[in-house]
């Protein structure tokens, strides 16, 4: 009994392997590939046009989500805590931060209808009637 409790404890203990993340857009979206440089610009907002001039609208999930986490780690090297200073003083600009929306069910059904909308789901939640991956994120060795 006590060796199994040992094993179930270990168990517990190991990490998760990475998620795989993508960014993605609707399959009506004129922009094909991005950078992940871009991916960070736009989702900090210091990039806030596409190149043809539409509004850049990127799309988060919620801050609690560890496929935020995983991509605020990954691509804004922070997490979502961490921001929160950053975008109070750019509240005050009258800079919003991305929208949030609860899932990735969410977020493929909006990228869908927005063709400037730029986001990131786990690679097996993608939705290929309705989203395009324009790329993959980087994975990292351990995720805390």
């Amino acid at each position: 009994m006590v060796a199994a409790i040992g094993l179930a404890g270990r168990a517990a203990a190991e990490p998760s392997p990475p998620v795989r993340l993508v960014v993605v857009v609707g399959t009506s979206s004129p922009i094909r590939a991005v950078t992940l440089d871009t991916v960070r610009d736009v989702f900090l907002r210091r990039q806030r046009l596409w190149a043809d001039g539409s509004r850049a609208m990127p799309v988060n999930l919620p801050a609690d989500s560890p496929h935020r986490q995983a991509f605020s780690r990954r691509v804004l090297g922070r997490l979502p805590t961490e921001l929160v200073d950053y975008w109070n003083r750019l509240y005050f600009d009258g800079i919003r931060p991305p929208l949030v929306l609860r899932s990735p069910d969410a977020v493929c059904a909006y990228v869908a209808t927005e063709p400037a909308a730029l986001a990131y789901v786990p690679a097996d939640a993608v939705d290929e009637a309705s989203c395009r991956i324009v790329l993959e994120l980087p994975t990292v060795e351990r995720e805390r």
